[in-house]
């Protein structure tokens, strides 16, 4: 896949993306492509059509989303599930839908609903990803929604935090996925035999960031290392088979035609903003930003720029008057930052 540049969020815990999701394309993508992309580190999702992380950029198309994009990759010749029977990958679809939905809620909750989790590992994995201001308040924002999400699951929520989370329910619903898992794989290799599928790639984007990070409360990687020594071989037998070779991340080819983040990068986000037509925002692009400037405008597409305009520069002042209003921006040492999150404890994933 020649000139293919794949978006993820940066790395963290020794793994090359601290998203699941992007963990899982990465994944992919060694199986199917090798040598054939390049990795463009990117922590701002305002680069996507979609507002989300992977991204792929290939030629003149533009497509986020794990689904969309394995997808899109399947039907131009890199489908990892060729060899499987249509039984077969009903299969896999069925497992795939499992591990997004249960050990999705498990990742976020043991990340960022354990209080010590949060403040010992998380918040400085996710801060050293943002750069001013935003690693002071997505963190935070990002738990925040994340806590909102397990809370089904019980245990207290004040201010913004989680207590009581020894007896959730949620550590049930992981080890019945992972007992799932553990049966479907069996003594192979891989889910569906000697070769890696794109369950493989889903399954281990998730198992990688519960078993290899070291977090102040192990809950779900002592699961694994006791209960299920099968999955954890399996995940070091994928992490040599995905990871030993991957591409280097180099700087994008050419800027994303789509809205981006002015502080992380103020001058793709002025030109986005204020110097292209508008795209359209559906996850499957066509056409470069280059492109779309040759034409000339029409009155419509200026009085889009308008209103795109004027609700950027509310926007902004908005966030900045929420930053100085809720102190969020604090000048000292590294633990002094970490307290003053807590006081204002909230997450968004």
């Amino acid at each position: 896949m020649p000139a293919a540049e794949l978006y993820v969020f940066g790395g963290a815990f020794g793994l090359p993306s601290i998203d699941p999701q992007c963990l899982a394309l990465i994944s992919y993508m060694s199986i199917v492509s090798h040598q054939e992309y390049t990795i463009v580190e990117c922590n701002d999702t305002g680069v996507s059509p979609t507002g989300e992380l992977p991204m792929l950029h290939h030629g003149k198309n533009w497509i986020s989303g794990t689904n969309r994009i394995i997808a899109y990759l399947s039907k131009t010749g890199y489908n990892a599930n060729e060899h499987l029977s249509t039984e077969e990958i009903a299969k896999s679809v069925a497992y795939g839908s499992l591990v997004d939905e249960s050990l999705t809620d498990a990742l976020l909750f043991s990340w960022f609903a354990i209080a010590e989790n949060f403040l010992g590992a998380t918040c400085k994995a996710y801060s050293n990803l943002f750069s001013f201001p935003s690693r002071y308040f997505l963190p935070i924002q990002i738990r925040k929604a994340a806590v909102q999400r397990v809370r089904k699951y019980g245990g207290r929520v004040e201010s913004g935090i989680m207590t009581d989370t020894t007896d959730s329910k949620v550590y049930a619903l992981a080890r019945d996925c992972y007992r799932v898992l553990d049966r479907k794989l069996g003594d192979n290799d891989f889910f569906f035999g000697v070769r890696p599928t794109t369950l493989d790639a889903k399954v281990f984007g998730h198992l990688a960031l519960q078993l290899y990070p070291e977090l102040p409360d192990p809950h779900f990687q002592k699961m694994l290392q006791e209960d299920f020594p099968r999955l954890v071989a399996y995940c070091d037998r994928c992490r040599e088979e995905f990871f030993a070779n991957l591409p280097d991340k180099t700087e994008p080819t050419e800027n994303s035609p789509f809205f981006t983040n002015p502080f992380s990068a103020p001058k793709e986000w002025f030109k986005n903003t204020f110097l292209t037509a508008p795209a359209s925002a559906n996850g499957h692009v066509n056409g470069s930003a280059s492109e779309q400037e040759k034409h000339q405008k029409s009155k419509e597409e200026r009085d889009f720029d308008l209103k795109r305009i004027y609700a950027v520069t509310f926007g902004t002042l908005a966030m900045v008057t929420y930053v100085i209003v809720n102190g969020l921006v604090v000048i000292g040492n590294e633990e002094e930052e970490v307290e003053e999150e807590e006081d204002h404890g909230a997450f968004h994933y």
